[in-house]
């Protein structure tokens, strides 16, 4: 993290922290830049340096957003030495997160459904973001003797996506106590036989 002389934070990591707290807290629109440029104690004129618009700012705190989220899914390599383990703590740290006091959600797929329309900043930063965590998964799959690493990691992707959302809606971690258990089931399965996949319809 980049300092100031003084030893602060520099204005744009202050810029970047207080829009990021904002935006997830009430949503992008909600939030005015002279609420930003107050929380985050800077200049209209600093902000406007670093960020031409309020969208140039949203970009850059979505892409922080994926690096953050990036950061916290790899913390399952601490969790376990081996890789079936890591996936499995890939869902105790989403019982954590869901646990936290300011939890709203995924703030990538909350910022997507906000802005929605074809020319959606925020789509392509999500896209981007799921295909680094399907990756990542598929990785551990393989590591862990999986025998269609690919269709696990959808699989278990799919169990984190919802999740997140049904933990979101229903102000509890109990969805994400569940998906641990549907996650342990498909992990179980695709280590002990061949996965069979349905024909794809689209």
């Amino acid at each position: 993290m980049s300092s100031d002389e003084d030893g602060r934070p520099s204005a744009v990591e202050r810029l970047l922290d207080a829009a990021s707290r904002l935006f997830y807290a009430r949503g992008a629109a909600n939030v005015g830049i002279n609420e930003i440029i107050d929380r985050a104690q800077v200049a209209r004129m600093t902000l406007y340096h670093h960020f031409p618009s309020k969208d140039a700012l949203l970009q850059a705190v979505l892409e922080r957003r994926a690096e953050e989220r990036l950061a916290w899914l790899r913390r399952a390599n601490e969790r376990a030495e081996a890789a079936d383990g890591r996936l499995l703590a890939v869902f105790e740290l989403l019982r954590e997160w869901v646990e936290s006091p300011d939890y709203r959600g995924c703030p990538l797929a909350n910022a997507t459904i906000e802005l929605g329309g074809q020319l959606n900043p925020a789509r392509p930063i999500a896209r981007d973001y799921q295909l680094e965590v399907r990756a990542y998964l598929a990785s551990l799959a393989h590591d862990a003797g999986a025998s269609d690493p690919e269709a696990l990691a959808r699989q278990l992707q799919l169990l984190l996506d919802g999740a997140t959302i049904d933990a979101l809606v229903a102000g509890t971690a109990e969805p994400a106590w569940h998906a641990r258990q549907a996650a342990e089931t498909l992990i179980a399965a695709a280590l002990e036989a061949p996965v069979k996949t349905a024909p794809r319809l689209f």
